[in-house]
């Protein structure tokens, strides 16, 4: 009889134990409701036109970097913190500020899928406004880094799930790596070592190149030379002397760093056609290759004239940010 209660004691406590983590497991999976590259921002809203208030709408309204017009990285909404609640918290993006006495310095708190998933919370609190202003100006980098980041996985996970068909075959065919880009891109052209994927049915305004340069160390001169050679090859203008070119008055790099395997340089810039009024953003994911002694450049390129091309080209980012080596010796 006894061993029969004890059993009955441990059934209840596993069911409750797993009733429990049904229900936290449930609370985080909820699906984030607002767009892609929106913001929440929970402060006094007439704080906000303070000098504090505005050095934070000043990273969150930061232009995207690489672009011919100003395009903010993220479209914000601003609520006071009594507000902050039911649907303001199924956010994707949100930033919580404070300024209070009961602080006695500046913090910045991260806190990751607390309401719905995927969702990046930042808190940014200081006991007044200078130590804010001083927050803020030694984290605008991370700040915007993290929450491009956050968007970047988010898109990437959606390009896991519905992708072109083509350029993943062609990818990995060509060059041994995996790739999802965006479904839209339906025409590959292929040549030597390269291969232009483009989104035909939409004026070709969504574009995806893979290509490879002989190893050796690489500035950002070296690639922009490399570059316009590699694309004067492959894509011609439609006219005699046409071809596309990089505006090497607009590059700029970056390392962005891996948590395995070899850093990537990243370079944005614009690019123009030759003899024609053609031109957009670009993006390159450059990284070296020594199993098979190459380096591997992933880019994207938009063509969208009269359109915003922040939501294109981060696509595109995210599509090159899937871009795997097959084999797991790569990394």
């Amino acid at each position: 009889m006894k061993s029969i209660l004890r059993l009955l004691t441990l059934l209840l406590l596993l069911s409750a134990c797993s009733s429990g983590k049904q229900e936290k497991k449930k609370g985080v999976t909820a699906p984030v409701q607002s767009a892609p590259y929106e913001m929440l921002i929970v402060a006094n809203k007439e704080w906000l036109q303070t000098t504090a208030g505005q050095s934070l709408m000043s990273v969150a309204e930061s232009d995207v970097e690489g672009l011919a017009m100003h395009e903010p990285c993220f479209r914000c909404t601003k609520i006071n913190p009594v507000n902050f609640d039911g649907t303001f918290k199924m956010y994707g993006n949100i930033i919580v500020a404070e300024i209070s006495s009961k602080y006695r310095q500046a913090e910045m708190r991260v806190s990751r899928n607390l309401y719905c998933r995927p969702q990046l919370i930042v808190f940014l609190a200081a006991p007044n406004d200078k130590a804010f202003i001083e927050l803020i100006d030694s984290r605008r980098d991370q700040l915007l880094d993290m929450f491009n980041e956050q968007e970047f996985n988010r898109e990437s996970l959606v390009l896991q799930k519905k992708h072109s068909g083509v350029v993943a075959q062609q990818a990995q065919k060509q060059f041994g790596v995996s790739l999802f880009a965006p479904a839209d891109i339906d025409q590959v052209k292929t040549g030597k070592d390269f291969f232009w994927a483009s989104a035909s049915k939409q004026e070709f305004r969504l574009n995806i190149c893979l290509y490879t340069l002989p190893l050796r160390n690489l500035t950002l001169e070296d690639f922009v030379a490399a570059r316009d050679s590699v694309m004067q090859i492959n894509i011609p203008g439609g006219h005699e002397g046409q071809w596309m070119e990089t505006d090497s008055r607009t590059v700029s790099s970056k390392v962005r760093q891996q948590t395995q395997g070899h850093d990537i340089m990243v370079v944005r810039g614009l690019w123009d056609m030759r003899g024609d009024a053609m031109g957009g953003p670009f993006v390159s994911y450059i990284q070296t290759d020594e199993r098979q002694q190459r380096i591997l450049v992933c880019e994207g390129f938009v063509f969208a004239p009269n359109e915003k091309k922040r939501p294109l080209i981060r696509e595109l980012e995210a599509a090159l940010q899937t871009l795997k080596f097959t084999d797991d010796t790569h990394f």
